[in-house]
């Protein structure tokens, strides 16, 4: 028995505690028995001793909760919540704005401001024989410098996974890690991989409601390509499992069946072929043996004579329900049919494209408004079920064609997030707290200010 626990008479009573000598109780992976002390009067209404406290690493300073679990009777004190990762930045200025390290580096900002203990760890840092886990936070020094501290810490409650690329998670430690804590009795695992575009779709078709708003989508061989050439005018190749708008191929279909195509690799180039066999020909050079769809085309709607899309980040709040967190449109840049922002894309705000493309009509912005709504949140309930997985949040990319019908692109389980922006601070900043936010909300906690 290690240590003691002291309880204020009203929050035993609130938590339905039952007197008794000692008690079991957990942070993170760590479970330890302890004295129980109740007292009539106790500023705070609990406090944990010095040893108890080092035996289950808790920090010094750190506002922490407790919660008693009633059906296996311990107490609980948290939420402890780890952040995954696959590498620190070795320097500040390795952090550009809208990198995945500078998400990691806002997110610890984020960490310190909680009810919680927040940090950032990789597979390289865990002790697995003391179920431990060396975890880190960002101190900023300067206005652009700062180190990273670390401590020891218990396996988390929760991890919320921040592998930041397809690579990065194929690596076999990266792999062997995250199984080894999804393994863990007491641990919680969100957003644990990145999507492949053909099994979200087959996915999605699961689901009739969601067969209206999809495009036809296929694997693409020689079989599919010749399917799909003389319904559409337009088709998009993509890799299965790209990102970021890499390595998509446009086709573009003219009389005779003569095939126009653009390819956007790390230069945009254009080619022809005469035929579907031609056209895998001359683009192995770029798909190489990678998985690759074929999607329908859409003819997209304009914005001052630009194809654009509505980027929606959708997430879980501190009560578990998903939320439109942030909504704003990517408009391509001219001549061009891909509005990702890593290729010259921008950024504009949805409620300006919406009512300029929708005539400032008030009641059909709003129904299409709710339409988006309702689509995302389909979306996300379907997804999560049929995949069986958990996501706390979802990138979601929905385009409207010129009639005003909904489609949807694409959707992405790792979206990328800028710690800059030229709109609202407050829902910038929301977008990296409500996945923290959920995090404790899955530990058992609702707590998080």
């Amino acid at each position: 028995m290690t240590g003691k626990v002291t309880i204020s008479e009203k929050l035993m009573e609130k938590k339905m505690l039952p007197v008794q000598d000692s008690i079991y109780i957990r942070a993170g992976a760590r479970m330890i028995q302890t004295r129980l002390i109740v007292k009539a009067d106790l500023p705070g209404h609990f406090n944990v001793s010095p040893d108890l406290s080092k035996a289950l690493h808790l920090k010094p300073g750190r506002k922490l909760q407790l919660r008693f679990d009633k059906e296996e009777g311990y107490l609980h004190i948290g939420p402890t919540i780890g952040i995954l990762t696959n590498a620190l930045p070795r320097r500040d200025n390795d952090a550009a704005p809208n990198s995945s390290l500078a998400e990691i580096m806002y997110l610890s900002r984020i960490a310190k401001t909680m009810a919680a203990q927040v940090f950032i760890f990789t597979p390289h840092c865990i002790n697995w024989d003391k179920l431990t886990t060396r975890g880190y936070l960002y101190k900023p020094t300067s206005d652009n410098l700062g180190i990273w501290e670390s401590a020891i810490y218990p396996l988390p409650d929760v991890v919320y996974d921040r592998i930041p690329s397809r690579s990065s998670e194929a690596r076999v430690l990266i792999k062997n890690t995250k199984e080894r804590l999804m393994n863990l009795p007491f641990l919680k695992y969100f957003n644990p991989s990145f999507l492949n575009k053909w099994q979200v779709y087959k996915l999605l078709c699961m689901n009739e409601e969601l067969l209206p708003y999809l495009p036809e989508t296929m694997v693409l061989n020689r079989e599919n390509l010749e399917k799909m050439l003389p319904k559409y005018q337009q088709l998009f190749i993509k890799p299965a499992n790209g990102s970021l708008g890499r390595g998509i191929i446009i086709i573009n279909r003219h009389n005779h069946n003569k095939i126009s195509y653009t390819v956007y690799s790390r230069v945009k180039h254009h080619g022809s072929a005469d035929s579907p066999t031609d056209f895998l020909k001359r683009t192995n050079f770029l798909r190489q043996k990678k998985a690759y769809i074929v999607q329908q085309g859409i003819n997209l709607a304009k914005y001052h004579d630009s194809a654009f899309d509505l980027r929606i980040i959708y997430q879980k709040d501190h009560t578990g329900n998903w939320m439109i967190s942030k909504k704003f449109v990517r408009v391509a840049a001219r001549g061009s049919s891909i509005s990702n922002l890593s290729r010259g894309g921008r950024a504009e705000k949805s409620k300006k494209v919406l009512t300029h493309i929708l005539h400032r009509n008030k009641s059909l912005i709003e129904e299409k408004n709710n339409e988006i709504k309702l689509l995302c949140e389909t979306v996300a309930c379907t997804l999560e079920k049929n995949c069986r997985k958990l996501f706390g949040e979802l990138g979601l990319d929905i385009g409207i064609d010129n009639n005003g019908k909904l489609w949807l692109i694409e959707v992405n389980s790792k979206p990328r997030k800028t710690t800059v922006t030229e709109s609202s601070q407050r829902i910038m900043h929301n977008t990296f707290k409500r996945p923290l936010e959920y995090a404790a909300y899955l530990a058992g906690f609702n707590n998080t200010t």
